[in-house]
């Protein structure tokens, strides 16, 4: 007679090898979500930052976009950002700067901008500065405006930016 199912010992083997794999990809998967959250809030600040010199230049008027490095917020027209949990202005250890051209620490709240404030003018063009963000796992990424309207994202990759 052939009896069909697990046996119990089976089935707590199983469970034990599941809750083993399971300790061992939780870091992984943190770190992940982690690096996943920077980036998007790195793109996230960029597009806002698109749409308002998008916005002074239709409406014909200078647009400011203040940021509060203290409070992890940044301001635009009508709304506030506040940036995600894990993620904070700033920059990890050893990070050099401006992007473009890394020779020294950049500004200690993580914001380049007079005043913390990026203005885009109505001509189209707007002021320099640099946003750097940073996490828990010391990834650092930095948004940068040129006076020419250009607007790019940088990743610090532990002794230069891509």
């Amino acid at each position: 007679m052939c009896h069909k199912g697990f046996t119990f010992l089976e089935v707590v083997i199983v469970i034990a090898v599941i809750g083993i794999l399971s300790v061992i990809a939780v870091p992984g998967m943190s770190a992940f979500t982690d690096r996943l959250r920077i980036e998007t809030t790195a793109r996230t600040i960029s597009t806002d930052l698109r749409e308002m010199k998008m916005k002074a230049v239709l409406d014909r008027s200078d647009c400011v976009v203040f940021f509060d490095p203290a409070n992890n917020l940044y301001e635009l027209p009508g709304r506030q950002s506040l940036l995600p949990k894990g993620v904070r202005f700033g920059f990890g250890s050893g990070v050099l700067g401006p992007p473009g051209n890394p020779t020294a620490t950049p500004d200690e709240d993580g914001v380049t901008f007079t005043s913390n404030k990026a203005t885009f003018y109505s001509r189209g063009s707007n002021s320099m500065g640099t946003i750097y963000i940073t996490n828990n796992y010391n990834i650092t990424m930095a948004i940068s405006t040129a006076v020419t309207g250009r607007i790019k994202i940088w990743k610090w990759d532990g002794s230069k930016w891509l």
